[in-house]
């Protein structure tokens, strides 16, 4: 099935499946430079990081990835939100974080073995550009500038999640404002 640039609207079932799919056209690097997680990168880099990206609508409830699937694709979020989420035996899925407008969706695509460790869906209609990690991978080894420059915002991010996870923990954990001291 071929859905028309930007969906369809209509309630034949084409037209239902094609708004639900996910929609893409190409980036440039001048859009993809004005993205918070890039936001200060050579342009020569934005540039590389341009030849691996195409931007992507996801309609709600659509899933980006499962848990425990190979993780070969990053997003950088323009817009929307989108729910990580966790499997929890005997529940639907916890949800651990949202994301939105300026975050990164996805940090296992960056180490061995590329396999996520939580799953992603759409909270909203939110689009992306969407990255190949092999070749932004790639794009690394070739360019340790490159490989810096993104390493230093993965970790930023990762850094920003730990902390936010850590908080939330001392939040659940809180008896009538004081943590256990597992005793």
């Amino acid at each position: 099935m071929t859905c028309p640039s930007g969906g369809a609207s209509g309630s034949s079932p084409v037209a239902t499946a094609c708004a639900a799919a996910p929609t893409s056209s190409g980036a440039s690097a001048a859009d993809l430079a004005g993205h918070a997680f890039l936001r200060g990168m050579p342009d020569g880099y934005v540039a590389v990081l341009a030849g691996a990206c195409r931007v992507v609508t996801v309609g709600e409830g659509r899933r980006f990835f499962e848990e425990g699937g190979t993780a070969s694709k990053l997003w950088l979020i323009v817009s929307g939100h989108v729910a990580l989420d966790v499997d929890v035996p005997g529940r639907s899925g916890l949800i651990l974080e949202t994301l939105g407008k300026g975050d990164l969706l996805g940090l296992s695509w960056l180490v061995p073995p590329y396999e996520w460790q939580f799953g992603a869906t759409a909270v909203q209609q939110t689009t992306a550009f969407e990255l190949d990690a092999a070749a932004v991978r790639a794009a690394c080894e070739e360019d340790p500038g490159l490989g810096y420059q993104l390493l230093r915002r993965v970790m930023s991010e990762a850094s920003s999640r730990l902390q936010a996870a850590r908080i939330r923990m001392l939040d659940l954990y809180a008896v009538s404002g004081e943590a256990r001291d597992g005793s």
